[in-house]
């Protein structure tokens, strides 16, 4: 594993998107989600796509250039075409809209198509809870690579689920994850560090389980976390995120662009109900009774999203770690685009 301070790698990371034609804010946004995936240990999420999204500039599928635009519009809904830009991009517009339109009308919703890939989509919720209201975000990713329950093959997405609530003084409530056992990234992850995976991840091209992560590449496939629970969750970010957003729904045979996602936000004010502030103290308080509740021996009660938070704040200090095949690729993809790593 190699440690690279992460003002390096955001820096860095900045000027390879500036060099393919990102402006200068978008490259910074860009960037920015993708080194706070790795500062909270989602690495999956992180400096890893700075290769993959080069490559999908490279070949089209992502147009620097584009602005996405709204469609159409209510008081509190919004439909947005994303037309292909930078997927953070599209995400960044969908959460200030719903946010906006949320502390004007109490709710609000709004979808994106034409959407690439975003990122980690706890970085949208998280924004919004930050702003003081409530955000539901379903996801679903065009590329299929996870089994429905009791299926073979790959189907569906990884279609992530997240939900930011706002707090007071506690640490931020945030729930994120991949309705697969594991986010597909993760795999790429393991294979980039010769690493074997849980046995629960993934089954091979014959349906058997296994620790070999290339064999996900060779006609394996993930599995729905929980089990039916996970595959209803699998359902709901396809239907919300693609079906109701006109997106690629994963069991389309047509590939073409790469892992797009359809997005959708539910945002709420607070103030529509016992109000913002009485809503923070009664949420600090069900977290900190929560938190004072006794552990099993050996555990730890933790609130969703302090793990994230407790990663970010040693990364801060110690930097970030990773595998030395992604750093190669990050140092070769610089070198290509004319930018000496050295300087950074």
């Amino acid at each position: 594993m190699i440690v690279v301070p992460p003002e390096r790698l955001h820096k860095l990371g900045r000027d390879i998107f500036k060099a393919q034609g990102l402006s200068h804010e978008k490259a910074e946004f860009l960037v920015e989600t993708l080194v706070e995936a790795n500062l909270t240990g989602h690495d999956s999420h992180g400096a890893y796509y700075f290769a993959t999204y080069s490559e999908r500039i490279k070949e089209g599928h992502i147009n620097v250039n584009a602005e996405p635009v709204v469609v159409h519009e209510t008081p509190s809904t919004a439909y947005i075409d994303g037309k292909y830009a930078p997927g953070q991009i599209t995400a960044k517009m969908l959460t200030e809209v719903a946010v906006a339109k949320a502390k004007e009308h109490m709710v609000s919703a709004v979808g994106a198509f034409n959407c690439n890939h975003i990122g980690r989509i706890g970085y949208y919720t998280n924004w919004a809870a930050k702003q003081g209201v409530v955000a539901l975000f379903f996801a679903n990713v065009g590329t299929p690579a996870v089994a429905v329950y009791g299926g073979v093959g790959k189907t569906f997405g990884t279609n992530p689920v997240s939900v930011g609530i706002p707090t007071g003084d506690a640490k931020p409530f945030l729930m994120d994850y991949a309705t697969s056992v594991v986010a597909a990234g993760k795999i790429s992850v393991a294979r980039a560090k010769q690493a074997k995976i849980p046995l629960h991840w993934t089954r091979d091209k014959d349906g058997k389980p296994t620790d070999d992560p290339f064999a996900y590449k060779d006609g394996g496939w993930l599995l729905p976390f929980g089990e039916y629970k996970g595959y209803a969750l699998q359902l709901v970010s396809e239907l919300l995120g693609a079906v109701l957003t006109g997106s690629k729904v994963g069991i389309d045979p047509d590939r073409v662009p790469p892992s797009t996602n359809g997005i959708f936000m539910i945002a709420v004010d607070p103030g529509a109900f016992v109000g913002l502030e009485t809503f923070r103290e009664g949420v600090d308080d069900v977290i900190g009774r929560v938190k004072e509740l006794k552990a099993e021996p050996g555990k730890r009660i933790m609130i969703p999203g302090e793990p994230e938070w407790e990663t970010k704040d040693s990364r801060l200090a110690e930097g970030i770690p990773l595998p030395e095949e992604t750093w190669e690729e990050i140092v070769s993809l610089a070198g290509e685009l004319g930018l000496r790593v050295e300087d950074y």
